[in-house]
């Protein structure tokens, strides 16, 4: 039986993007009779709780296993010993216990020498449900942070008399310690790693992640790999393997906005002839790759995409809204929206433009907003759970976005019938979008244009709902789950 695992760095609970797609793929597999599991590398104090809260909120099915580094060495350690690190606990019980007490209020107290009233520790948290951390001090310099997650001592970090990180200590949760690893005090990046249940040193991060994949996967023919994390490409490549079969999925543009190469991504195009497969989801991406890159062994294929009820939820009344669900982040060309906004409002002030999500771009936006005086036609909505009604409510969506891996939000507009306006970048809308059928294609950045199609739809709701009934069914014509699953069969010769 063929065991495939999905590689990237971590999951999350309010991740979109590659987290949705691999847990999507994943349900997919399964139900597809096929085991698809998902590996990380980072580490979280409370990452059951995560798997928990995912499979209760139905965003991640529940047969998936997830296999994170940190929680495969605790159960390691966990196999070796049978008795609690009493001496561990004592230590800092002892601490407490011999100081004078201070209480703030319920979350905090401090603690000070009975014979010399030094700072000695300050404890900060739930103390009900023994989540909190205790820092230690030594000459009024934090030495130590300690985390306990239910009163179980998690981790230790360690601190120079800058305050500045220099090593983390990992505990199982007998207090037994499993794993440390140095910091460099200047640059913050994990230097030297000390992995205490084998006995073994590794020099940086990457060579312990490789040598957690080789002891977590059998090398055989029948085990496959996915890089889905661009970061987890040399992981893979140097876990040694000579029968797993291993490919990449490039969830995103290898070019940035400026048209120039991305590090990461086009680190797994310039050595992709170590894989078996790299798996691109448009065809216009694979077409720029094969010209520049000297591969055979790329495929396309789409992200799987649910296919909704529609929610029908059509605004009915007389504000004309347009939306965007998107992440705030400069490279979805916000500044072009607020262009495009301020074009069309100039002429018709009923038209209100809400845009969905979050992002460190916020600030900017909102800056962009105020200097061209759209505080009442502009709304930033913030982030939301239920993506589909709030787009059964925009009367058109569209997207200034300047690159793309595919434009998963375009596609989710589209199958809630709603037509799209676009900007046609690299990667994705020409793959789906057919102008004038079931939506707009504009040139990249012509404003006046973009401007001038959504007062069209706007102005013309019979063919507005005709363009969004076809984009639907387009949509589903293209990028059905059974499509999709067919292609991932041939691609991975299952």
């Amino acid at each position: 039986m063929n065991n495939i695992y999905m590689v990237f760095f971590d999951l999350g609970l309010d991740k979109g993007g590659i987290t949705s797609a691999v847990l999507n793929r994943s349900r997919y597999f399964y139900k597809n009779g096929y085991q698809a599991d998902i590996v990380t590398f980072d580490y979280k104090i409370d990452y059951p709780k995560v798997v928990e809260e995912l499979k209760k909120s139905g965003k991640m099915y529940s047969e998936t296993k997830l296999f994170n580094m940190f929680m495969f060495f605790e159960a390691r350690s966990l196999a070796k010993h049978s008795q609690k690190n009493e001496a561990l606990y004592s230590h800092y019980e002892r601490l407490l216990k011999e100081s004078f007490c201070i209480v703030q209020d319920e979350n905090i107290s401090r603690y000070f020498s009975k014979t010399t009233g030094e700072y000695l520790a300050y404890k900060k948290g739930n103390l009900e449900t023994g989540n909190y951390i205790l820092d230690i001090f030594e000459n009024n310099q934090r030495k130590e942070r300690v985390y306990y997650r239910k009163n179980i001592l998690k981790r230790i970090k360690e601190y120079d008399l800058k305050n500045r990180l220099i090593a983390e200590r990992f505990f199982d949760k007998l207090g037994v310690p499993f794993l440390r690893r140095n910091v460099n005090r200047e640059t913050g990046k994990v230097g030297k790693i000390y992995l205490f249940t084998d006995d073994k040193q590794f020099e940086n991060s990457p060579e312990l992640c490789s040598y957690f994949l080789s002891e977590l996967i059998e090398d055989n023919y029948e085990n496959i790999i996915i890089c889905d994390g661009p970061g987890s490409f040399p992981k893979i490549v140097n876990a040694g393997f000579k029968h797993v079969k291993e490919y990449a999925v490039l969830h995103t543009n290898h070019l940035n906005k400026n048209n120039v190469e991305k590090r990461k991504e086009t680190d797994i195009l310039k050595n992709g002839d170590q894989l078996d497969g790299i798996v691109l989801l448009t065809e216009s991406q694979k077409k720029d790759v094969s010209r520049d890159y000297n591969l055979n062994n790329l495929f396309v294929n789409s992200n799987f995409i649910e296919v909704p009820d529609i929610m029908n939820d059509y605004n009915d009344s007389k504000q004309k809204i347009v939306g965007m669900v998107s992440r705030l982040v400069e490279n979805k060309g916000f500044d072009y929206l607020i262009k495009v906004a301020k074009t069309i409002t100039n002429v018709h002030e009923d038209v209100s433009f809400h845009i969905y999500g979050e992002g460190e771009y916020r600030s900017k936006i909102e800056e962009l907003i105020h200097e061209n005086n759209l505080e009442k036609n502009v709304e930033l909505k913030g982030y939301t759970t239920e993506p589909n009604k709030v787009i059964s409510q925009f009367d058109c969506v569209i997207s200034t976005s300047q690159v793309e891996g595919q434009g998963l939000s375009i596609i989710e507009a589209m199958l809630q019938q709603k037509p799209v306006v676009v900007f046609d970048v690299n990667y994705g809308p020409s793959d789906f979008v057919k102008h004038n059928q079931n939506g707009f294609l504009i040139e990249n950045q012509d404003i006046n244009k973009m401007a001038e199609s959504i007062v069209y739809l706007l102005e013309n709701k019979s063919i507005a709902k005709q363009m969004g009934e076809q984009a639907r069914d387009d949509i589903i014509k293209k990028y059905s789950p059974e499509i999709v699953m067919a292609q991932w069969e041939k691609i991975l010769g299952l």
